[in-house]
């Protein structure tokens, strides 16, 4: 069966090739780790990576992990060696490269239509995140979002001096993180009319202490995303998972409030009022979508 998108409070990234490190990140709580063929493994352990990546992915599945992997680009036929060997029943979605382009990603996704059917997979069961990293990508994001129905994860980033996005932009992070306020804005506002659910808010600040964590994560959360990247350490994926998850008030007002709201919907009745405060029907799917992630977490009231 496809897999269906969801909440992705938490997404780090670890090198494909490096075995010990990503059973020691799928053991760090984020809800997904991205195994980066690209840039984090160098190009002689690229084929150990393509090698060990399904076992891999059948034992971060088995914690619990959602499987995502990260794509070489579409140049010099290294994409279609990746997705040749990393397929498996285990892989949730694929991370695409800079991209800049809807014609990159619809080609990306008719390559991994070829590949799936090679596997023996279900048509559009991998689902799949355009990485925009650059300056070109930020300006086109509402055109690769619309790109492919496979693409249901999406989101601004920030990068540093040395990244993508500093050598296309010029951009200068502080460890305050506003300089990219208005790109994961940009890319936030583009997604969601593309009708994407679930964005996943990207990089974070020159700072790395948890205080400054926290605070870029609470800032994509109140901006609209549903989860961001964060580097493979226990401490940040802690702090970030806290930001994105719902509060035990939030989830007993939700919970209860639910039901007259889709009585309402039913009757056509728009807003209601109760006890004082005004619900508007349009916010039910987006309750219904965090209260699936906090019955994912163990949360929901017995």
């Amino acid at each position: 069966m496809p897999h269906p998108p969801r909440v992705i409070r938490t997404l780090s990234f670890v090198p494909a090739h490096d075995e010990d490190a990503i059973l020691r990140a799928a053991d760090m709580g984020a809800d997904a780790i991205g195994l980066d063929l690209e840039d984090l493994t160098p190009g002689p352990a690229k084929q150990h990576a393509r090698d060990i990546f399904p076992e891999m992915a059948r034992q971060m599945a088995a914690q619990g992990v959602v499987v995502m992997a990260r794509t070489n680009g579409l140049e010099g036929g290294r994409c279609e060696a990746d997705l040749d060997a990393i397929l498996c029943p285990e892989l949730h979605c694929l991370n695409f490269p800079k991209a800049e382009s809807a014609e990159s990603v619809a080609t990306f996704c008719a390559l991994l239509d070829k590949a799936e059917a090679s596997h023996g997979l279900p048509p559009g069961s991998i689902l799949v995140r355009p990485v925009v990293e650059t300056a070109r990508g930020i300006r086109m994001a509402y055109e690769v979002a619309t790109a492919s129905p496979r693409v249901e994860y999406m989101g601004g980033v920030a990068g540093g001096f040395w990244g993508d996005l500093g050598a296309t932009l010029g951009v200068i992070m502080s460890p305050s993180g506003t300089e990219s306020l208005y790109l994961r804005s940009k890319v936030l506002v583009d997604v969601r009319d593309a009708g994407l659910r679930f964005p996943i808010g990207g990089g974070g600040t020159a700072s790395r202490d948890l205080q400054s964590v926290r605070r870029f994560a609470l800032e994509n959360k109140h901006l609209g995303y549903t989860g961001s990247f964060t580097h493979p350490r226990r401490e940040f994926i802690e702090v970030v998972n806290e930001a994105f998850t719902p509060t035990t008030a939030e989830i007993a007002e939700w919970t209860a409030i639910l039901p007259s709201l889709e009585a309402a919907r039913a009757s056509g009745t728009i807003v209601i009022e109760v006890d004082g405060k005004l619900y508007d029907t349009a916010g039910i799917p987006r309750v219904r979508e965090q209260l699936d992630l906090a019955a994912r977490l163990g949360l929901l009231p017995a």
